[in-house]
């Protein structure tokens, strides 16, 4: 029997579901038993007197990491806080997250933005890194606000109440969306917007990181969130741990995969447009997605000549309405790629193409991948 440390807190739903990853995977693995661990300095203490084959652990603290490198075992690390340990990682790509969280909120009109992080984390500078740029090459800045860590014992985020916040998110020009580095910090937003006396989402937008479904569905309102590959992120480690434990040892430190898509509910159910006739245009683009829809389809409900609606489009998108109804159909077809493993011809009629061939043609032209391609690489 090869006994395996799972070194990690369970409180938050992204590890909940790495622990299914790894269960998925030591399906096939019935020589395997699991001693479950706390990433705290008394857990870290017992790890010497108890004999792993390998482990894998979310390394939060240079303590913690020392004291694993010091068993001279397989390790492997979920966690996105200390990259630079010489321990084999399989974590997000925390800038591509910043990306999709900058692209959704965008996308609703938003031209006013925030950042709620840590300085000191690095999924957190990741996933500002990301947002900044996305949003510097739509001609658009963002204000931050720092939460100090001051309690690296408790991996599992911060529940203090930071007195400054309602303050900051009153200071910000509205309407404004705020994209905050994990769900738990999208919590203190909604209940610091609460207690300044704005409103979610018509004065604050807010999006998290984790979709995390307990907190985001008990935030009122419920909270947007980009979700992340947990499940894949346990299921590649697990596997990684036996390729290590066997002697294998791969030449990368770090396997990145990309971030899901982002579960959109309340707390970003918004147009910030100020021209409403063409919010009018994109509420009904968006509502009809799943459907084959053209440019005829949109003037038949929106009052005004194609050409004026272009120009509109142009003014307000930078885009066509082609290209609008476009890319709400890929959209429709990433979600249903990544999200579900359902056949291709029903992708395809469910995302308003016609048939498979008609979505690999365009899905090819808008991303650079097929749609097979696509779903393998968020997949796995």
């Amino acid at each position: 029997m090869l006994r395996i440390g799972l070194v990690f807190g369970y409180g938050l739903a992204y590890y909940r579901d790495i622990l299914r990853g790894i269960k998925h995977y030591a399906e096939q693995k019935p020589d395997w038993i699991f001693t479950p661990l706390s990433p705290d300095s008394q857990s870290v203490q017992t790890l010497s007197s108890l004999k792993f084959d390998g482990l894998i652990a979310h390394v939060y603290s240079v303590e913690l990491a020392e004291a694993l490198i010091a068993l001279r075992k397989p390790v492997v690390n979920v966690s996105g806080v200390l990259p630079e340990q010489p321990i084999y990682r399989v974590s997000v790509d925390h800038v591509l997250v910043g990306e999709r969280a900058a692209e959704h909120l965008l996308d609703r009109g938003f031209r006013q933005f925030g950042y709620v992080g840590y300085p000191d984390r690095d999924f957190s500078i990741g996933r500002e890194c990301g947002f900044r740029e996305r949003l510097k090459a739509a001609n658009c800045t963002m204000e931050t606000f720092y939460e100090s860590d001051q309690t690296h014992h408790d991996p599992t985020g911060l529940w203090s109440w930071n007195t400054q916040l309602p303050g900051w998110l009153k200071s910000l020009q509205k309407p404004v969306a705020v994209f905050t580095s994990q769900d738990i910090q999208g919590v203190k937003v909604s209940e610091a917007c609460r207690s300044a006396h704005l409103r979610v989402p018509e004065d604050v937008g807010i999006l998290g990181v984790d979709d995390d479904d307990l907190l985001c569905e008990m935030t009122r309102p419920s909270m947007s969130s980009v979700a992340l590959p947990s499940e894949r992120i346990g299921y590649e480690a697990a596997s990684l741990l036996s390729r290590l434990m066997s002697g294998r040892r791969p030449s990368k430190k770090s396997m990145l995969l990309p971030p899901r898509e982002v579960v959109a509910r309340q707390s970003t159910d918004i147009l910030c447009i100020e021209d409403q006739v063409v919010a009018a245009a994109i509420r009904y683009i968006r509502e009809n997605v799943h459907q084959p829809i053209r440019v005829s389809n949109v003037l038949k409900v929106i009052p005004v000549s194609r050409r004026s609606l272009e120009r509109k489009f142009l003014a307000t998108l930078g885009r066509g309405i082609s290209q609008e109804i476009r890319r709400g159909h890929i959209d429709r077809a990433k979600s249903l790629l990544a999200g579900t493993e359902l056949p291709m011809s029903q992708v395809a009629r469910l995302s308003g193409f016609t048939e498979g061939r008609q979505l690999s043609v365009v899905f090819r032209q808008e991303t650079g991948q097929t749609p097979t391609a696509y779903r393998r690489y968020h997949n796995g």
